[in-house]
């Protein structure tokens, strides 16, 4: 395994320190498609360079509407986990459209070099930050905060997409995932980001049948939380007692899934310390076209945010 620390962590200095409500703490997970920033380098996506209109304009109105976006509806997260961001220079953007002022003053990217990644904004400093690169796999995001005396992993993660595959990269992203959420057994760990999974089918690399521990899974995903342990998490949105507000955070070809998702160890609920509190599938009207799906980004209109729905977790200090 390769391990590294986080090289383009960023750390903003102000006169003033943002307040965070000491007894909770809030992450949120969203795929803001595609983002890719105002300098043309050959790697962006059909539809997204200079000649489609992609240009310092559009991606200025970008940032201001996503700034405006999170600046309004994650205004209380502590902690943001993003996927698809192109470059550091998208997160300082938003940062300085607006979202300083809200409290974020941390930001990071895990690579700034490959096309589209993943990054973070944060409230809080992190007490440390990495980055796990594996062979073959997208990198994954380490983060650790100390919050009233206790520890807290959150990794960021983007799964290689399921288009035209990608079964065995998604298989090995999960097992190395699980190595590194298993490395610390006395910690609060959260998994958080795109998994271009659901749970529900059951399909490669999870499972709901925590039961049947087989090696045709690297996960073993519950919606009972009592029922967590070694290797065995907790999926909030997959509680069947959860009050969610839509069928899903993705939606493709007509089908509703579950593909944003945060996973929780068992020290999320053992009675003590930081406790699982609610999750919530953010979707305000703005984010949704006529049909109610996800509003994808169209350089064409400058319209748009994201073909996924933003999902934020919340804990609480008991």
């Amino acid at each position: 395994m390769r391990f590294a620390f986080l090289p383009f962590f960023i750390l903003l200095s102000f006169s003033c320190s943002p307040s965070i409500n000491g007894s909770f703490f809030t992450v949120t997970t969203y795929n803001l498609y595609a983002f890719f920033d105002s300098y043309e380098d050959g790697d962006e996506y059909e539809g997204f360079a200079k000649s489609d209109g992609y240009d310092g304009e559009a991606y200025s109105e970008r940032i201001r509407n996503t700034a405006i976006l999170i600046g309004k509806v994650f205004s209380s997260s502590d902690v943001i986990i993003l996927e698809e961001v192109e470059s550091n220079a998208v997160l300082l953007d938003l940062l300085e459209a607006g979202l300083k002022e809200k409290g974020f003053i941390y930001y990071g990217l895990a690579d700034d070099e490959n096309n589209l990644s993943v990054g973070f904004l944060s409230k809080l400093k992190p007490l440390s930050t990495a980055l796990h690169v594996f062979p073959g796999c997208r990198p994954i995001l380490e983060l650790v905060f100390q919050k009233s005396g206790e520890l807290i992993h959150i990794f960021g993660v983007h799964f290689r997409s399921r288009i035209p595959g990608g079964d065995d990269e998604r298989m090995q992203e999960a097992l190395h995932l699980a190595a590194l959420m298993e490395r610390n057994p006395d910690a609060l760990c959260i998994a958080a980001g795109d998994f271009n999974t659901d749970p529900l089918l059951s399909s490669s690399p999870f499972s709901l049948s925590p039961d049947c521990y087989d090696e045709d899974n690297a996960f073993h995903v519950t919606g009972d939380p009592s029922k967590t342990g070694p290797y065995l998490y907790f999926s909030p949105l997959n509680d069947p007692d959860a009050v969610l507000s839509e069928d899903g955070t993705y939606f493709y070809d007509g089908v509703w899934y579950f593909y944003d998702l945060f996973l929780l160890s068992e020290k999320a609920w053992d009675g003590e310390g930081w406790e699982y509190d609610g999750i919530i599938i953010e979707s305000n009207r703005t984010m949704k076209d006529n049909g109610g799906r996800p509003f994808p980004y169209d350089v064409s209109t400058g319209y748009g945010y994201s073909d996924h729905f933003p999902v934020t977790l919340r804990l609480k200090r008991i």
